[in-house]
């Protein structure tokens, strides 16, 4: 059939049948776009402007789940990406109608879509021989005041936070200089209807989350530049000048004759015991540079949705706070914001949640231990450790997977906490003789990575609880009086070599 009529003529026809009512329409774009690809430019030159029209309108509709809209959407993506070229420089005139679509659906559950929108963004930005990013961040100004629009509209449509997590997602960095102004919107929007409108709060805190990841990303490229000095050549006359003055310099200091006494050394009295002073909660070191003030107020607005009853609400607020603790490393911000988020991190040890939940908590709860160190060992003994030691006095490796992954976790988050934050004796012991219990006919990595490490701080209380155990060469369990530890736990052969006792 394609052999009667010429490629303008077949363009036409399948142009009339695409306005059509008909529900063929995934079929004529697929021929169109085949006809499309192999026609030259001055065949489709009176039927591309409208071609491309009906995919602009289309790509404005409301998206729907339904698996047929999603082919429909993707063949029409198709479409424009063949016939961006023959439009030229005049697709600048249907830019204020696509980039919010597109932008949509980089963010797409469907990764076909996804790839086919960054097929389509990258073929536009060839047009104005720029790169993605740039062409987006020359639109920036109206991409974030469009979605602001919107926000602050009396009927929101969660799809406008989709727009924003792709357009931060692609711009990076360099867009968080405007996010002022819409950060504070969606987090109106959070405080509003937190309680009211669960699909638009999840969208809005997908975008406060990857505003954070971003603001991360940013402080950690600049903590990596830090202290990297520029190589220069050495000046031949200025090193030259500088040897010459060091000579000069310890000539004279041989001549010096010592006429002052010598000052008395130090005895040991005059040096007091810090092992058992608590870092004080006083204002951090004003000397440190000041946190991104972004990541500051999003993270306190959203450590409420801690509380909240959605599993999903739950884990990007703990994502949130987690990106927001590493944007504000080496910041004299850090500390007080740790001190604010602390309780409504540990007080999801003490809920039944979702098992991933509370992994993802222990995610953030290790992190905020290796970065507040010794700042954190009271907050560990008293808010931390009790939460630790009831899931591990009540808990084995034999139960189902889900609770032995949380075992898991724990068991390597209290190794990450025995490295970074000083313990005292009595809790080091109680760790001690908890984690013993978990000794099977296999050994777990996070178990023997755990007792590694307390070997490395607390050796004599783990070679007391082995020797007890009967795990020491020439030492007998019996000579060892009762420490609280069951001997009817048997560690595997080789313990001891494993943590080098």
């Amino acid at each position: 059939m394609a052999d009667l009529f010429t490629p303008r003529e077949l363009g036409a026809q399948l142009l009339s049948l695409l306005f059509d009512s008909s529900d063929k329409h995934v079929e004529v774009l697929w021929m169109l776009r085949k006809v499309a690809g192999q026609a030259a430019h001055e065949d489709m030159s009176s039927i591309c402007p409208s071609a491309f029209q009906y995919c602009v309108d289309f790509c404005g509709t409301a998206p729907d789940p339904d698996t047929s809209h999603a082919v429909h959407e993707l063949m029409v993506l198709d479409v424009i990406s063949t016939l961006v070229p023959m439009i030229g420089s005049n697709v600048a005139y249907y830019m204020d109608t696509l980039l919010f679509p597109l932008l949509q659906t980089t963010t797409s559950s469907s990764p076909a879509l996804q790839a086919q929108a960054h097929r389509v963004l990258e073929i536009l930005a060839q047009q104005t021989l720029t790169s993605v990013s740039q062409m987006l961040h020359d639109n920036v100004d109206y991409i974030v005041e469009g979605c602001s629009q919107q926000i602050r509209a009396v009927t929101l449509h969660p799809r406008v936070f989709n727009i924003l997590c792709g357009a931060v997602l692609l711009v990076g960095r360099d867009i968080l200089v405007y996010m002022d102004d819409v950060v504070e919107d969606t987090l109106d929007v959070c405080e509003r209807l937190a309680y009211e409108d669960e699909e638009v709060v999840l969208g809005a805190l997908q975008f406060l989350e990857i505003v954070t990841r971003t603001v991360a990303d940013e402080s950690k490229m600049i903590e990596s530049t830090k202290g990297q000095a520029e190589v220069v050549d050495p000046d031949p006359i200025a090193t030259a000048v500088k040897a010459m003055d060091d000579a000069v310099a310890s000539r004279m200091l041989d001549d010096l004759v010592l006429t002052d006494p010598i000052p008395e050394l130090p005895t040991s009295t005059d040096f007091e015991s810090t092992d058992d002073v608590e870092p004080s909660d006083t204002e951090p070191d004003d000397t440190a540079p000041e946190g991104n003030p972004l990541a500051i107020k999003i993270c306190l607005s959203v450590q409420s949705f801690l509380y909240a009853d959605s599993s999903a609400h739950q884990l990007l607020a703990l994502k949130t706070v987690h990106n927001s603790t590493n944007a504000l490393q080496s910041t004299r911000d850090l500390l007080p914001l740790l001190n604010e988020v602390w309780p409504s991190l540990v007080n999801r040890l003490s809920q039944r949640d979702a098992h991933y939940v509370t992994l993802a908590a222990c995610d953030v709860i290790e992190r905020v231990c290796t970065l507040g160190s010794s700042w954190m060992r009271k907050r560990v003994k008293d808010d931390l450790w009790p939460h630790f030691e009831r899931i591990l006095q009540t808990s084995s490796l034999r139960m189902q997977r889900s609770e032995c992954t949380l075992i898991k976790r724990v068991l390597c988050t209290m190794g990450k906490v025995v490295e970074c934050v000083p313990l005292d004796e009595g809790m080091a012991w109680t760790v001690c003789v908890l984690v013993v219990r978990f000794f099977g006919t296999e050994v777990e990595p996070e178990l023997v990575e755990l007792l590694q490490q307390m070997t490395v701080l607390y050796g004599d209380k783990v070679w007391l609880i082995l020797a007890k155990l009967g795990c020491v060469e020439n030492v007998q369990p019996d000579t060892i009086l009762d420490i609280g530890v069951s001997t009817s736990i048997k560690p595997p052969n080789g313990i001891c070599q494993m943590l080098g006792l």
